[in-house]
């Protein structure tokens, strides 16, 4: 394996809370992972923004989640597939420049006037479906760049500089929207895809799966599906994760929350967009410091109960910097969970299925995005957007405190259960 390779040569000795970072190769990947990712979170600011000045609509709002999710379930198990049998590095740079093209054409056709929300729901699903490969094929290249004892660290260092991009991506989003049109914040969006693909090609180490290659039939495409079944308790997380993201995915409802119950304008907007992500880089921090965390599994339960009260909270605040504050903690709870669920799935996953496993993975919680933002629009149709999230915070809050009860075995999971 490529990592056990790595425990005996050009080790770094510092053991700080960076020290993945000595490995030039996940420097690479992880300047990879700031520009793409920065980038991705611009272009999702920018369509809800322009959807709803477009059209004013919660409901079109919630049909951008829907343009989101198709992809991602339908073309979900085949694109970890792929990771698992074609080159990753090759397929990496495919999708970034996929990624680019979309935004040129958005910037394009609104420039020239065309636009239409169509048109915008169109290039959400493109963009769904290339970050669909994109997205578990640059994870299952972290555990070739590090060694199995830095996986946890390179991990946690992989979700900060997530949230950071969550952060920064936003805040561009919000700060170019209100400084140039939309048409050319969506070419300026598109610039950084080009340091993302250089990093690509400047990678060294091969992106062919290690392992010995099973042979291509329908049943690959069931890999991830059967090892997430085969764990039962990595199974309860991402289904939990699932539905409490899911009925609490505020985050299609900002443009509302920032224009007719916040009053504030794009920027506003943006420091909303961005507050989660703020939040996800304290506790990415925190976990860093901390190191290995032994009750992984009561962490995540706390973790989503905390955030079906947040969002509850966020519901019916009508104070920009309270509500700011509240996304703040959203972001803080996620991402403590989040990297628990990535870390074991690091662990127990074989590299010649981990591309399939990561795109279940990514099924899940983006899903729960998707389907998320579907549901919160359809609510906030019939109830009202802080009625929408009201509604998703007492679904949250019931289904983890059930959980608490009903499955001791997760409380219970610990870094014993995981390695």
């Amino acid at each position: 394996m490529a990592n056990d390779q790595l425990d005996s040569t050009d080790l770094p000795k510092s053991r700080s809370p960076w020290v993945s970072l000595g490995y030039r190769d996940y420097r690479l990947l992880f300047s990879l992972a700031l520009f793409a990712t920065t980038a991705q979170q611009m272009r999702l600011t920018q369509n809800l923004f322009q959807v709803y000045e477009l059209s004013g609509s919660a409901f079109q709002l919630g049909l951008t989640g829907l343009a989101q999710g198709i992809p991602l379930f339908a073309l979900g198990l085949f694109g970890g597939t792929l990771a698992d049998f074609v080159d990753r590095k090759k397929l990496l740079l495919i999708t970034t420049a996929g990624n680019l093209l979309v935004a040129v054409a958005l910037g394009i056709l609104t420039l020239t006037g065309a636009i239409h929300v169509w048109h915008i729901l169109l290039g959400t699903a493109l963009t769904s479906a290339l970050n669909i490969v994109l997205n578990p094929t640059r994870m299952a290249l972290i555990s070739k760049l590090v060694p199995r004892s830095h996986l946890t660290n390179a991990v946690s260092l992989n979700s900060s500089v997530s949230q950071a991009a969550h952060f920064i991506g936003p805040m561009i989003a919000g700060v170019s929207l209100e400084w140039m049109d939309i048409g050319n914040s969506y070419l300026f969006n598109a610039l950084f895809y080009l340091p993302a693909a250089a990093s690509i090609i400047l990678i060294h180490t091969s992106g062919a799966p290690d392992g010995k290659k099973e042979p291509f039939s329908v049943g690959s495409f069931l890999g991830g599906l059967r090892f997430l079944f085969s764990e039962p308790i990595v199974l309860a997380m991402v289904m939990i994760d699932f539905i409490v993201a899911g009925v609490g995915y505020y985050r299609p409802l900002l443009p509302i929350f920032a224009k007719d119950i916040l009053s504030v304008g794009p920027a506003g907007f943006g420091i909303l967009s961005s507050a989660p992500a703020v939040g996800g880089i304290i506790g990415t921090v925190l976990l860093l410091l901390i190191g290995d965390v032994e009750h992984k599994g009561l962490l995540a339960l706390w973790s989503f109960l905390s955030y079906a009260v947040a969002v509850g909270f966020f519901a019916i605040s009508t104070n920009f910097w309270l509500s700011a504050f509240l996304l703040v903690i959203l972001g803080l709870v996620n991402s403590l969970q989040a990297v628990m669920r990535q870390t074991t799935f690091h662990l127990l996953t074989p590299d010649q299925v981990r591309g399939r496993a990561f795109a279940v993975f990514n099924m899940f919680s983006q899903g729960a995005n998707s389907v998320g933002a579907t549901e919160v629009g359809f609510m906030a149709a019939l109830l009202g957007a802080p009625g929408s999230l009201l509604f998703g915070s007492a679904v949250g809050a019931i289904l983890t405190l059930s959980c608490w009860v009903v499955l001791p075995g997760l409380r219970r999971f610990g870094s014993e259960k995981a390695l």
